[in-house]
């Protein structure tokens, strides 16, 4: 059963477990801001049974459901049936690729009003098949990314060590090899990710793998550097 756990002020998260391809296991993770108002900003969200939408409740109302990118909308629907009134989402492409999602607004590399007091968001250009956007949220300095960045230092299983080393992602925090296959503007790709370097951050929360509680913006650095 995921529970939430605080972070910082404000700002928690929870993990669901996650089977990928069948025998690679991965835990997904959830985060939670709370803004002005006690509205809450959901991303990335897992599955929300009635004890975790209570743990929601209690924090706040579910205001705003986000998902970060391409791939991570798998249990997007759902939440969105669970809070009606809460405003949808979603990265360029998400609704021509499931056109059964309830989709309310396109994220961008420039935050909307609801949260731009908040947060500060990148777009990571030129990987259309990822497009996907990473989250300053300014009050903690916290990073929040999906697949830019993983950091599983502990993979369960003989099929997620081979995966992740292929990956070049095992027991480190590392930008995933897949990049380099769905990347078709590096020019692009390379300006968003300088443009996250140049962010203001110390803590680390990504949907895969340990969170890095401070530090974050040296490990980052490293982390990406030599791609850009």
């Amino acid at each position: 059963m995921a529970e939430l756990v605080s972070l910082a002020e404000d700002l928690w998260a929870a993990e669901h477990p996650l089977r990928v391809a069948g025998s690679v296991r991965m835990n997904a993770r959830m985060t939670v801001a709370r803004l002005p108002g006690d509205e809450l900003w959901v991303h990335s969200p897992i599955p929300i049974d009635d004890t975790l939408a209570a743990a929601l409740v209690k924090l706040g109302r579910v205001a705003y459901l986000v998902a970060p990118n391409l791939y991570h909308n798998l249990y997007l629907g759902p939440a969105s049936a669970r809070f009606p009134e809460a405003r949808v989402f979603a990265p360029p492409g998400l609704k021509e690729k499931i056109p059964s999602l309830r989709i309310d607004e396109v994220l961008s590399g420039e935050a909307p009003a609801a949260w731009a007091g908040i947060f500060e968001q990148r777009h990571i250009e030129g990987a259309p098949q990822m497009e996907e956007v990473v989250f300053l949220h300014r009050p903690s300095k916290t990073l929040v990314v999906s697949d830019l960045l993983f950091n599983i230092e502990r993979p369960e299983g003989l099929a997620t060590k081979i995966v992740l080393t292929m990956m070049g992602t095992r027991g480190k925090l590392a930008r995933s090899r897949m990049w380099n296959f769905i990347t078709k503007d590096k020019v692009a790709w390379e300006a968003s990710v300088r443009g996250v370097l140049a962010l203001d951050f110390d803590r680390l929360i990504m949907a895969h793998g340990d969170v890095v509680a401070s530090g974050a913006k040296t490990r980052v650095s490293e982390a990406l550097g030599p791609y850009v």
